[in-house]
Parts: C-alpha cells; sequence; structure tokens
C-alpha cells in the first residue's frame, strides 16, 4: 500500500474528527441530533405532516431508520417505533422511541412506551394523546428509500390506532425533504469527504502508481478499494475505471492494460461507517504518448465543454422550480450553444442516488414523472453528472465522451464543495 497517501488522507479525516472511527460515532450523533433540532422540523412544517411514524422489525429495516437511529443502535430491536409530534403552537417537534433497548435511545428519544403496554398499545396512546391531523407512514410508489412500511406492520399499525388510522397518509413528501436537506454539519463534513475522493483519484490517476504498458485499469480499481477500506470508510458505487482508445470501436474499455494515447475514466462513490454521507465522482485522465508534453488540444477543449455546461446547470439549478425544468432549461442553453450535452444530475447526501428532484437521466433525455417533477431545495447536495461528446479530428473523427462528475451544494448560490475538475490530468 502506498503509505504517503494513506498518511496524508488520515490527517485530514483526524482533523475533521472522521479517525479513528469512535471520533466518527461521536461525529454522527452530532450530526443526528443537528439534523432533529434543524431539518425536522422544516421537513414536517413543509409537508403539512403533524405526526410521523416509522416501523420496523428486525431484520427487516426501513432504509429510513438509519438516517433516524444513533450509531449503537445499528438495528431495530425485535419491534421499533418512532414517532414525531410536531408541535404547531411553537413548531418543536417531539420525539419518541417505543421497543426494546430504549436506554441506547435515551439521549436522543423520549421513552414513552410503558411497562405494562404492548408496542402497539403504546403508538395507539401516544397518538391520541397528540390528537394529530394528519400521520404520514413511509410509502411510495416512486422511491425505495420512502417505501420502507412493510404490508404486514401497516395492518398492524392500522388495527393500533383504530379511528384514527383515518388520519394516515403516505409520507414521500416529508421523507424526500428529510433525507434531501443537508444540515450545517453534514455540510461541513461532505466537503472533507469529497477532498478525500478527490485525493484518491489524483493519486490512482498518477505516475505514482500507474505503469504505463503494465497497470489496468481494474488494478486501479482494487487499488481504490483497498485504500478505502485502508481508511475504515466504504464504498458505495465503483470504483469503476475505463478507458477510450484512439481506433477502438468499443466506446468504454474495461479491465484493460494501459497504453499510450488512452483516455482515462473513473467513478467512484465513498461513504462513511457511521457518518452516512457519500459522495459521488468522475474524473478523466490522459496517457501522454512519447514526446508529447500535453494532451491534445481537441480533448483538452472537450472538458471545458464539460465545465460548460457544468456551469449551464448550476445556473439553471438557481432559478428553476423543479428538477424537469433545471434539466429542460440547461440542456436547450447547451444546444443553444452548440454543444452535445448529456445530463443526469442527482441529488446526494444519505443516499448515493439520493432523495429530491432528478435532473435528467442518462437513459432519458426529456420530462421525467415523478422525481423530475420535485422542486428544488436550498441546502441540498448534488451529484452534478453529465457528458459532452464529440467527433475528435486527432483521433480520425472517433466519438469521444467527456464523463465529469462533481459534488455541488444549493446553499443559497450554487457551488463547488472542493473544486472541480478543469484540466486533464497527465500520466
Amino acid at each position: 500500500m502506498h503509505e504517503s497517501l494513506i498518511k496524508k488522507i488520515e490527517e485530514k479525516l483526524k482533523t475533521a474528527g472522521l479517525l479513528p472511527m469512535k471520533k466518527q460515532a461521536e461525529l454522527s450523533t452530532r450530526i443526528l441530533k443537528e439534523r432533529l433540532e434543524v431539518v425536522l422540523p422544516w421537513a414536517m412544517e413543509q409537508s403539512g405532516m403533524d405526526f410521523w411514524i416509522v416501523a420496523a422489525r428486525e431484520d427487516c429495516m426501513d432504509p429510513i431508520l438509519k438516517t433516524l437511529y444513533p450509531w449503537d443502535m445499528p438495528n431495530v430491536r425485535r419491534v421499533g417505533i418512532l414517532a414525531f409530534y410536531r408541535n404547531k403552537q411553537d413548531g418543536s417537534v417531539r420525539k419518541m422511541f417505543m421497543g426494546p433497548h430504549s436506554a441506547e435511545m435515551a439521549d436522543i428519544y423520549e421513552t414513552v412506551q410503558k411497562p405494562e403496554e404492548s408496542i402497539w398499545e403504546a403508538i395507539g396512546r401516544v397518538v391520541q394523546e397528540c390528537n394529530p391531523e394528519h400521520i404520514a407512514i413511509n410509502r411510495s410508489l416512486v422511491d425505495g428509500f420512502c417505501d420502507g412500511l412493510s404490508a404486514t406492520m401497516y395492518e398492524q399499525l392500522q388495527e393500533a390506532l383504530g379511528e384514527d388510522a383515518k388520519k394516515l397518509k403516505d409520507g414521500e413528501s416529508l421523507t424526500i425533504r428529510w433525507l434531501q436537506r443537508v444540515s450545517p454539519l453534514e455540510k461541513e463534513t461532505m466537503k472533507v469527504l469529497v477532498d478525500v475522493t478527490q485525493e484518491i483519484i489524483k493519486y490512482s490517476f498518477s505516475k505514482q502508481f500507474i505503469k504505463v504498458g503494465e497497470t489496468t485499469t481494474t488494478d486501479i480499481e482494487w487499488f481504490m478499494r483497498d485504500v478505502i477500506n485502508r481508511l475504515g470508510f466504504l464504498y458505495w458505487f465503483g470504483p469503476d475505471v475505463d478507458l477510450q482508445r484512439k481506433g477502438s470501436e468499443i466506446s468504454r474499455m474495461f479491465n484493460e492494460v494501459i497504453l499510450p494515447g488512452d483516455l482515462l475514466h473513473c467513478d467512484i462513490g465513498i461513504n462513511g461507517t457511521y457518518v452516512q454521507l457519500h459522495t459521488d465522482m468522475q474524473w478523466v485522465a490522459y496517457v501522454l504518448n512519447e514526446g508529447e508534453t500535453e494532451a491534445p488540444a481537441e480533448l483538452a477543449e472537450l472538458l471545458t465543454k464539460g465545465n460548460r455546461l457544468q456551469d449551464l446547470v448550476r445556473e439553471n439549478i438557481r432559478v428553476c422550480t423543479t428538477g424537469n425544468d433545471a434539466f429542460l432549461n440547461s440542456r436547450n442553453a447547451a444546444l443553444a450553444e452548440g454543444l452535445k450535452p448529456m445530463i443526469y444530475t442527482h441529488p446526494l447526501g444519505t443516499f448515493g442516488h439520493g432523495a429530491g428532484p432528478t435532473i435528467g437521466r442518462y437513459d432519458k433525455q426529456e420530462f421525467i414523472p415523478g422525481a423530475g417533477e420535485r422542486p428544488i431545495e436550498d441546502k441540498t447536495c448534488y451529484a452534478l453528472e453529465l457528458n459532452v461528446f464529440e467527433e475528435i479530428e486527432a483521433w480520425d473523427n472517433q466519438v469521444v465522451f467527456m464523463y465529469l462528475e462533481e459534488v455541488i451544494c444549493k446553499d443559497g448560490t450554487v457551488d463547488f464543495l472542493n473544486g472541480r475538475q478543469e484540466d486533464l490530468i497527465l500520466i
């Protein structure tokens, strides 16, 4: 293992409170508490829900629970129910837990189940006491992470609530907002994770690691995985490494020996062990031919055009109201400038392909029902994912794609969390 890279990244992680693992656990608790105080009241108010029930059984986890359970309670024990009641008078949210192992939850949640009550008796009583107007539950036709309430538990919940079951509503608008918005501490943590991802890419796409004519794209993939694992982190996407080569009929070549003149591309996403935040990035590199000191001008220009497309999407995220608006306006603006665009930008955060408005899809460069119709909200991170393509004269008019992906955050303005790639990495 290349110790210089590991040491450099470890120092950054230690400074950010992400190493050792205990520090990451402590940070995850701070993030959860901040989100419950800052994000949840806003999400409940915006969605019009004054009560939210999240219920699951052991080994049948609702995806939302990993965003609500503390680090030392990674799974439901037998049956667990979280309930949230928003007081319309002052906007405060009461945070309640029902189920076994309540001591592990006590630092964050109020234990409301009485010793003589079953968990279902407890939730029925609490709902009666709070008397909410609308009760959100995790059901959705569009997104899997909003559809975590099992059919059996839905039936049990209906029975437990009695007449109050009439108040149950699909909580997609609430869960999407809960997942989509990042807290201030999450945003700062995301910056660190993006920085780390960039460091891994830059080292993996360098002469320090790559031996031209020997190293394969698969070698790079496994090196990236080893680095991520060595740091105590996880990878949720890839890493995928491929190349484009002059004269090849295959547009993306995998498991190939790297040769002079190749255009390398990687797609990598990492996430923490306890801090459930994800990165998703794509960078490109050029392998110099003998005698070359820079990449062919057309390839460098294609990257510049990719940067221009990034700027157009950022501009339209600022002014549009839905993901479809941002996509269509960005695409039309790009075509008007003579670019050949493909845009497939998505929210990023607790999930890699996260909650919120979809801005185009790789296989669907058109209006997207459902996810594309969601509103663009402030304090949302996105993987700004796209490509531009052109026939390159220096490659005998072969079509070359420039794949780019960076992490941005809409927080008033739409900014890159740690800069972006503006020049080809040269190997």
